[in-house]
């Protein structure tokens, strides 16, 4: 049985040390929230892969050691198939000797519990003694082999405590965890910018950013599309397999003229393109083997002020509600009349553009996640020292 915290207190408590386990943080990008729980007094180790492909999937790169004196970067051995997190075998005996070491007051372990380096991470741990937090993304049952799901079992059994993307994924991992503290949390922090001007333009500009395969529902919002009334353009940034079929849906819908496509788009080459959109729509549908579990593209919307129109898959509702517009999934006409909506009364498309914005800074931005993060690790360590007790 789980005790989920809708929310916890963002005032920070003692100052921890602290493990962050994951092969994220080999990216420096993705530091943020590291480096705002050191501003907060945190003593942080980030243990990464020793060698990782960067964001452009390139040759595995070396990660260098760094220590701030607050901030600690440690590269541990790891093998199995580069940039694969499923596959990585992390060093049993380097991460034993880290934490031997350091002496961290809790690990947080950063990958999924059926993957050998949360169950290596989770097992140092507790060999130490040191309570773990594990993070956790899956929303969807599929199919895993019997070794896998043994090992998923076994590690969540030794979790401390839970911080999960979504509920969905808190739920399914609470199933063979014992009786800790859980709770909703982002992995990362969005960047919001100081300002939030927009371009002027005559036409109502629709925002896509997303990978073209099924999943992401393109066809979902082309079909809607074709329903709008009024002077609209459609911005497509992304690739994929599905392009091909894409351009010819658009085509045969007769809408071809006002689909703009961008390509693949590195997000500092998206960053200036934000400012274009009236509103960005994330549609996405959910599988048996998929739900939308991160969110990105909504969150970097409402960082920059832009109203959101999302389908009610996977983690959008709970960051999109009430802040934004979600629609049931595969119904473009419910799709339409939402971004119809945005069209014909630029007030509201204004008010939930800076309800969006609001909610970032309040609870999704780097210090937001850390505040919330360290607070959480509070709830955690009292409730292993009551149980202890």
């Amino acid at each position: 049985m789980l005790v989920i915290f809708g929310a916890v207190s963002s005032i920070p408590g003692r100052s921890v040390r602290v493990i962050l386990l994951s092969h994220a943080y080999a990216d420096p990008v993705r530091r943020g929230k590291a480096q705002a729980l050191a501003r907060l007094g945190h003593a942080v180790t980030l243990a990464v892969p020793d060698a990782w492909p960067g964001p452009d999937g390139g040759a595995p790169a070396r990660v260098p050691h760094s220590d701030d004196g607050r901030l600690r970067v440690v590269p541990l051995p790891v093998t199995g198939t580069p940039g694969d997190p499923a596959d990585a075998q992390w060093s049993r005996r380097a991460l034993r000797r880290l934490l031997t070491d350091f002496r961290p007051d809790l690990v947080q372990v950063e990958e999924e519990p059926g993957t050998p380096a949360a169950a290596v991470g989770a097992a140092a741990a507790h060999a130490l003694r040191v309570p773990a937090v594990l993070y956790v993304r899956e929303g969807v049952e599929g199919p895993r082999p019997l070794a896998e799901r043994f090992r998923r079992r076994r590690t969540l059994r030794r979790a401390a405590g839970l911080a999960g993307a979504t509920r969905i994924a808190l739920e399914r991992a609470g199933r063979h965890a014992r009786e800790v503290p859980a709770v909703v949390l982002p992995q990362f922090g969005v960047t919001a910018p100081l300002d939030v001007a927009r371009d002027p333009h005559e036409d109502f500009v629709i925002g896509f950013v997303g990978r073209l395969v099924p999943e992401r529902g393109l066809d979902l919002l082309f079909r809607a599309c074709v329903r709008l009334l009024g002077p609209w353009r459609l911005v497509v940034a992304g690739s994929g397999p599905e392009q091909a079929e894409l351009e010819t849906l658009a085509e045969r819908l007769g809408i071809a003229a006002r689909v703009t496509w961008l390509g693949a788009v590195r997000p500092d080459a998206l960053v200036p393109r934000w400012a274009g959109f009236d509103c960005v729509v994330v549609p996405p549908r959910s599988t048996a083997e998929w739900v939308e579990t991160t969110g990105t593209v909504a969150l970097e919307a409402m960082a920059r002020g832009v109203a959101v129109v999302g389908t009610r898959s996977g983690i959008i509702p709970e960051l999109v509600e009430g802040a934004g517009v979600v629609v049931p999934e595969e119904d473009p006409e419910a799709l339409a009349a939402a971004v119809q909506e945005l069209i014909d009364a630029p007030a509201r498309r204004a008010e939930l553009g800076a309800a969006g914005r609001r909610r970032i800074l309040a609870e999704y931005t780097d210090d937001a996640v850390a505040r919330r993060t360290a607070a959480f690790w509070e709830e955690v360590r009292g409730a292993g020292q009551a149980a202890a007790g």
